[in-house]
């Protein structure tokens, strides 16, 4: 299957999936069929191909935020569909494997084999004390098996790594990545859209079925101004510097071009620029299509995370861009003259996305809801640090959460650990007047990781984030360079939100380890 192929029929099925979502919204008797469709498909894909079936898998992490976009309910038990799709995948893994160790006596898991089996090891080992120190400190059974479980997901590294070893699947999924992020993109502006104008009673239709699937949240922020805020949207902010490496890759000059020595430079240097263009899903014709399509996906992606509202997602965007601006200068050594003009591209990229924003929320029809001031709520959300009931909330919990981190500093209190605190969150305060709140799961990310893990669980969790940096910034490639940046966004963005204690975030990690070690393989890394 052709690489453009993936992306066209990847973005279809995509926005087909979401269609029925909200189809099944309406009639339950959908989201069943839907449900149990996408499982037999994905397992028999997955036992012809098991990439195919990964695909799927990825896709839906890509754009479900939580999971839930399809469901099965029964007797108040509800098993979401990003829960069943890695029950399939790691099944037909284990299936697959135990068949070519029948026959080979060979055990046949690439994973074993990389540079990072070791440093994931170690991590794995403290997550284990978290389970059995829950225990140890009589933590609720409940507590412990709801917060351990959202670390299961790194038992996809078995597939990841197996799939991931081969150069054509990393090319495919590039693909599959790309075109969820453009669905998600899309969908953040058509959110804004609808929920910033008069829609009626649609627009409560949309906002229970946001809900109920999981996929984000709307929430009034000003007047008839809504924020479209999408967990997912931590993979549109890590493409957003795909796009950037890889335009800054193409101004590189070419004697920083990876040269394979057995031939021509000229030869080597226009196959690396082919392969590299290949990430886009675009057939250069040329350079000016090359550089509008790149442009118009940029701005695209810029104006998603803008409308989200996300002060996380911002710090991202903002780290991000001095890594970019670090690894032109140092890695890349761009001229002076490339720098300014790529800077400006990227300038006036963040400007167009803010005019794509605001010709949204002002377009005319239906009648829009106005009541607010652009101006003012930009510079309200990027200083309002404490005033917000979000932000308050998470600064509410600080000091509490560092207290019980003090009474157990080094070992940690194991899954389940609880802090309690007094909330303004409207949520709780719905539930609870007193605003007094119990919890077992944290916004504050990386603290979360030391309570649960010990501060060496937590150490050894940064030191696999730096081994596979590091390894990425010395392959220095496009591919290698964005999959660092993208883990170095996702240190930032877990400091105020949890994400590598999540799917999203585990499974980002696992793909940036499982790429970056194909890379490190690849005869010619162009990638």
């Amino acid at each position: 299957m052709s690489i453009n192929k993936i992306f066209k029929i990847t973005f279809l099925l995509i926005i087909a999936a979401e269609l029925l979502s909200f189809l099944g919204y309406y009639f339950p008797l959908v989201n069943f069929i839907v449900f149990f469709a996408i499982l037999l498909l994905t397992a028999v894909l997955s036992l012809y191909h098991l990439e195919y079936g990964l695909w799927i898998l990825l896709t839906e992490l890509f754009i479900g935020s939580f999971g839930y976009l399809f469901y099965f309910e029964t007797g108040g038990l509800k098993i979401s569909i990003r829960l069943a799709l890695w029950l399939i995948i790691i099944s037909v893994w284990l299936t697959k494997t135990a068949v070519s160790w029948a026959k080979t006596k060979q055990l046949n898991a690439v994973f074993l084999k990389s540079d990072y089996f070791n440093y994931f090891f170690v991590l794995f080992i403290f997550v284990a004390w978290g389970v059995v120190n829950g225990f140890l400190n009589h933590n609720s059974l409940g507590n412990i098996f709801f917060d351990f479980n959202q670390w299961l997901y790194f038992l996809l590294v078995f597939p990841i790594f197996s799939v991931l070893d081969n150069e054509d699947c990393v090319a495919a999924l590039k693909q599959v990545f790309l075109a969820a992020l453009t669905w998600l993109s899309l969908k953040t502006i058509i959110l804004f859209y609808i929920f910033s104008h008069n829609f009626g009673s649609l627009a409560m239709d949309i906002y229970l079925w946001v809900r109920t699937s999981g996929v984000g949240e709307i929430t009034q922020v000003q007047g008839g101004f809504n924020r479209i805020f999408m967990q997912s949207q931590i993979f549109i902010l890590i493409g957003i510097f795909f796009l950037i490496f890889v335009i800054a890759r193409e101004r590189q000059r070419p004697k920083q071009s990876p040269i394979n020595r057995n031939e021509p430079e000229i030869a080597s240097l226009s196959r690396a620029i082919a392969r590299d263009l290949r990430f886009l899903s675009v057939a250069r014709n040329d350079d000016k299509k090359y550089l509008i399509t790149s442009f118009v996906l940029l701005v695209l992606f810029l104006s998603a995370i803008l409308i989200s509202f996300s002060r996380s997602f911002w710090l991202g965007l903002a780290v991000g861009g001095v890594f970019v601006w670090l690894a032109m200068l140092i890695k890349l050594k761009i001229k002076l003259k490339q720098f300014v003009i790529f800077n400006s591209l990227i300038l006036l990229a963040a400007i167009l996305s803010l005019v794509l924003a605001l010709v949204m929320v002002f377009f005319p029809y239906p009648a829009p809801l106005g009541g607010f001031n652009p101006g003012a709520l930009l510079s309200d959300r990027a200083t309002g640090l404490t005033g917000e009931a979000g932000a308050s909330s998470r600064w509410q919990l600080l000091p509490p959460l560092w207290q019980e981190i003090k009474q157990a500093p080094i070992m940690g209190q194991g899954f389940g650990a609880t802090v309690t605190y007094l909330t303004s969150d409207p949520r709780v305060l719905a539930a609870s007047p007193s605003g007094v709140y119990t919890t077992y799961a944290f916004e504050w990310g990386w603290l979360d990781v030391w309570l649960k893990l010990s501060i060496f669980g937590l150490l050894a969790y940064l030191i696999l984030f730096a081994k596979i940096i590091f390894t990425g910034l010395k392959i220095n490639t496009a591919l290698s360079l964005s999959l660092a940046g993208g883990l170095i966004i996702l240190v930032a963005v877990n400091i105020f939100s949890p994400y590598v204690n999540h799917p999203l975030g585990i499974g980002y990690l696992l793909i940036a380890a499982a790429m970056v070690d194909s890379c490190a393989k690849f005869q010619d890394p162009v990638y």
